[in-house]
């Protein structure tokens, strides 16, 4: 019966469209119920191992400096492969934004692995006045390496900005920000 309801409720997901093709990684959208803000999934392949894309995608938890937008970041819990931290991004021509995000990473095998992250806001600090809390956000970092040797890296974002923000006017700079994101993770892996 639950995998019965399992398969409907992926079926009633709208499809993946091709939005566009920036440097060898196509970027394609669809459709969330409810929401006027599209998710995003972004497909390339690399040379790069699966364990050190999965690793950069983790990251350290520590302030970096050359995530976009990202003014702050504070580390409220962590284990080895599930994180939560605090952060505060200062995004071009909107307000100050804020949220807990949980990351969570699972290594499948040698040539796959996953890391997964969603708004954790039941555990961020309280809201800074003159702020907007992002509430719905999630997205999944995904790395499979193929029998021909090269790895399939594939992000899925979805990240509604809050606020009175119309989604005209943001979709072209959350797609510039996923492709920043997909470009760093790439450089930061290794052969």
């Amino acid at each position: 019966m639950l995998s019965a309801l399992l398969t409907l409720a992926l079926a009633a997901e709208a499809e993946f469209k091709k939005v566009a093709e920036v440097d060898g990684v196509l970027i394609e959208s669809r459709a969330v119920t409810g929401s006027s803000i599209v998710e995003l999934r972004l497909t390339t392949r690399t040379t790069k191992s699966v364990k050190s894309l999965c690793d950069a995608a983790f990251g350290d938890g520590k302030f970096d400096k050359e995530e976009p937008d990202l003014k702050s970041r504070k580390v409220i819990s962590e284990s080895e492969n599930e994180r939560v931290t605090y952060d505060q991004i200062s995004p071009p021509v909107v307000a100050n934004r804020d949220y807990a995000v949980r990351a969570k990473r699972n290594v499948i095998s040698e040539t796959e692995c996953a890391m997964t992250f969603a708004a954790a806001n039941e555990l961020a600090p309280s809201k800074p006045e003159g702020w907007v809390r992002i509430t719905k956000l999630w997205g999944e970092w995904h790395f499979t390496r193929e029998p021909e040797g090269k790895t399939v890296v594939t992000y899925v974002v979805f990240s509604d900005p809050a606020g009175s923000v119309p989604a005209f006017m943001v979709e072209g700079s959350r797609r510039t920000f996923a492709l920043k994101w997909i470009k760093m993770i790439l450089s930061r892996g290794k052969d």
